[in-house]
């Protein structure tokens, strides 16, 4: 009697074990932060400026504390999420279709609105306007790109100059990364690049710099906020999901139109759902992109946990591009620009 009673209590020890942990671990799970990944080469600081309030504001929403995780380059960012390191980043379009490729799990969950209202944009040439040049001219010119991974860069600056029967990688053209679209549409003012490729809209901000627009590429959809359906469960998903929806048709939502005033011109005119995402347009473009894409640096091991960026206060680690000395045909430009 007595070994069936202590079987009987051993039973019971287990069961309530068991009815402990299917308690616990939900709560566990709940209170582990969301692993959050912002574009990389970009100024921690000037990053969290951008885009901070809306990750603030989806954390509240979806009741979850997200940890900011800083990565050197877009390689070691889709490095990281493929090996379930990232529960969610905040992509253009390129890195997400590259992402999408070789991970099932990266699911996009609604694109940003440009200033417009639109769900896209899309990517221009820029030349001197002084200077006259037609794409169908782009023979042994200098190119500046913006990065390797970023859409305005290779991919479409090769798909604008496919159209007008010249290539990138040929008809002695050279180019460079500038590292990003300042840097680029400011190259061709300073005589250091002869052409540019350049987000459209950033491109309108220097037509007073005599600066202008010699052919644009087809629409890419906006940049996107991707989870990791690995890593994270239905659940939260539909949280965060729940969350950005209610960022849709924000000029019916006059109290949330004024919360998201203050945030980065990249979030804060709102959201639509993926289904309205032309996610397919860069997929397709992918067929033209070579493997690896050239002049992106060679893909190191990802940094080990301890070392990566996850602090506001800590650098990037990435020295500041030495701007180039000026030409006098580059002071001659903007002294023409800047007289009354």
């Amino acid at each position: 009697m007595r070994s069936e009673g202590n079987c009987h209590s051993s039973r019971l020890r287990v069961l309530l074990v068991i009815g402990l942990l299917c308690w616990l671990l939900p709560l566990m799970a709940a209170a582990q932060p969301l692993r959050f990944a912002p574009l990389p080469l970009e100024d921690p600081k000037i990053i969290h400026e951008q885009i901070g309030g809306l990750i603030d504001f989806l954390a509240e929403q979806a009741e979850v504390s997200i940890q900011w995780t800083h990565f050197r380059d877009y390689g070691d960012l889709l490095t990281a999420f493929h090996e379930g390191e990232i529960d969610l980043a905040y992509l253009g379009p390129l890195p997400l279709a590259i992402l999408q490729r070789d991970h099932s799990h990266a699911q996009p969950l609604g694109c940003f609105r440009e200033a417009d209202g639109a769900p896209h944009y899309t990517c221009s040439l820029v030349a001197y306007a002084d200077d006259s040049l037609f794409p169908s001219e782009i023979q042994g010119k200098r190119i500046g790109l913006t990065q390797p991974y970023s859409t305005c860069g290779w991919l479409a600056v090769s798909e604008m100059l496919r159209a007008a029967g010249r290539r990138l990688d040929g008809d002695t053209n050279q180019f460079t990364y500038a590292g990003n679209h300042a840097n680029a549409a400011l190259g061709v003012v300073r005589g250091r690049f002869d052409v540019a490729g350049v987000k459209t809209a950033i491109a309108q901000r220097y037509a007073h710099l005599n600066l202008e627009p010699i052919a644009e590429s087809q629409r890419w959809p906006g940049f996107s906020l991707v989870a990791n359906t690995a890593t994270l469960s239905a659940a939260m998903v539909a949280r965060l999901q729940e969350g950005l929806a209610s960022l849709e048709d924000l000029e019916h939502k006059p109290a949330l139109a004024q919360l998201t005033a203050s945030w980065g011109p990249q979030v804060r005119h709102g959201i639509v759902a993926p289904r309205n995402c032309d996610y397919a347009a860069v997929a397709d473009a992918l067929s033209y992109l070579p493997w690896p894409i050239p002049g992106a640096p060679i893909p190191e091991a990802p940094l080990p946990p301890e070392e990566r960026i996850t602090s506001l206060q800590r650098t990037s680690g990435r020295p500041a591009e030495a701007a180039a000395p000026m030409t006098p045909l580059a002071e001659a430009r903007l002294q023409a620009v800047q007289r009354p």
